[in-house]
C-alpha cells in the first residue's frame, strides 16, 4: 500500500524537524497495516508564499511492505522451531541487551535504538522507554519535538492494551505539568480511549487524578456505537457529582454607588465580577481549572453533543 504524507510549517521552522515528522508519520502508517519496511521513499520540498508569508511543504511518499528473513525456519513435528536464523539471533541478542540496560537504568535512546525498538515491537520495557524519553525530553531544548515523534512511533508499534495501560498509569503518576501536555497529546493522537479506566478516574478521591481524567474524557474514539450513549451519560453523572465549584459567592457595592453586584471569591482570595470566567490573578475558574484546561462545563457540553450525534446517526 502506498502512503502520502504532507507536512506544512513556517519557513522559519527547522527543516529537519518537519522532515523527521513526515518520515515518522509514514512509519506509523506502515506499522498500522503490519508493514516493517517502506520502499520507494520519495521526499519533495516546496516553498509556498503568499500575503507576505512563506511556508515549507514536505511531501513524503512510500510503499509499505513486509520483509521476511531469507533463512527459512525449520520446525519439528509439534510445530516448534528447531532452528533460529542468523538475523533472528542478532535481533534477539540486541533485544536482550536493551532489556538488560533498561533494567539497570542505563538505557540511552539514540536514533538506532528508537528504530530497533519500533521495528521489533520491544514492549517488555515500554515503561522504561517512556520514563527515559520523559527524562531526555525535559533535558532537551531544541530536540523536544524529535523525541516526541520517536516516542509516538514506538508507542504505535507496541500492542494496544500495553500502550493504553502504560499511558494512563504514567499520566496519573506523573508530577510534571510540562510533560502532562505531551501525554495528553500522545493519548489523543493514538486514540487511546479506555472507558473503564476513565470511569474509575472520574470518581477518584484525588482531585488531580479527576482533573487529568477530564482532559481526555472528551477525546475522539476510533469508532462509536450506541453503547457509548450509556457510557457518556454515566460520565456526565460522575462529572456533575465529583467536580463541585470551590469558590465562594458574595456581593459588593460598586464604587461610587450603593448598588450591590454579585461576585465570586477565588481560592487565591481575589474578588471577581460574576461575569468573569477566569480569575485575572491566578487564571483559574470557579472549579479550580486553569484557562488552558478543559473544565467540567466544557466536558459535559462535549459529551452531550456526542450523545446527540450518536442518537441521530442510529435513529
Amino acid at each position: 500500500m502506498t502512503f502520502l504524507v504532507v507536512a506544512r510549517k513556517r519557513i522559519k521552522d527547522n527543516f529537519s524537524s518537519i522532515y523527521n515528522e513526515a518520515i515518522e508519520t509514514l512509519k506509523r502508517s506502515a506499522y498500522e497495516i503490519g508493514g516493517n519496511c517502506i520502499l520507494g521513499l520519495k521526499v519533495d520540498l516546496d516553498e509556498i508564499s503568499g500575503k507576505g508569508k512563506s511556508m515549507f511543504m514536505i511531501t513524503a511518499v512510500g510503499t509499505a511492505v513486509i520483509i521476511e528473513n531469507s533463512t527459512k525456519k525449520t520446525t519439528d513435528s509439534n510445530g516448534k522451531n528447531e532452528n533460529i536464523s542468523q538475523d533472528k539471533m542478532i535481533e534477539l541478542r540486541q533485544r536482550r541487551k536493551l532489556i538488560q540496560k533498561a533494567r539497570e537504568n542505563k538505557l540511552y535512546l539514540d536514533d538506532s535504538t528508537w528504530e530497533f525498538l519500533s521495528e521489533n515491537n520491544v514492549h517488555e520495557i515500554s515503561k522504561e522507554v517512556l520514563k527515559t524519553a520523559h527524562t531526555e525530553y525535559e533535558a532537551e531544548y531544541d530536540g523536544k519535538e524529535k523525541i516526541y515523534q520517536k516516542l509516538l512511533t514506538y508507542l504505535f508499534s507496541i500492542p494496544e492494551d500495553i500502550r493504553t495501560t502504560l499511558l494512563y498509569d504514567y499520566l496519573m503518576e506523573n508530577k510534571s505539568d510540562n510533560f502532562d501536555k505531551k501525554l495528553y497529546s500522545l493519548i489523543k493522537e493514538l486514540m487511546v480511549y479506555d472507558s473503564e479506566k476513565l470511569e474509575q478516574y472520574l470518581g477518584a478521591e484525588d482531585l488531580e487524578i479527576r482533573k487529568k481524567a477530564l482532559q481526555i474524557v472528551v477525546n475522539d474514539k476510533s469508532f462509536y456505537s450506541t453503547e457509548d450513549i450509556d457510557v457518556y451519560e454515566k460520565f456526565i453523572s460522575l462529572i456533575e457529582k465529583n467536580y463541585p465549584k470551590i469558590v465562594q459567592y458574595s456581593t459588593q457595592k460598586k464604587m461610587l454607588s450603593s448598588k450591590e453586584t454579585e461576585i465570586w471569591i477565588c481560592t487565591c482570595s481575589a474578588k471577581n465580577d460574576i461575569t468573569l470566567k477566569h480569575c485575572p490573578s491566578c487564571s483559574r475558574d470557579v472549579y479550580g481549572f486553569y484557562s488552558t484546561q478543559i473544565n467540567p462545563e466544557t466536558a459535559i457540553e462535549q459529551l452531550k453533543e456526542n450523545i446527540e450525534i450518536i442518537k441521530n446517526n442510529f435513529s
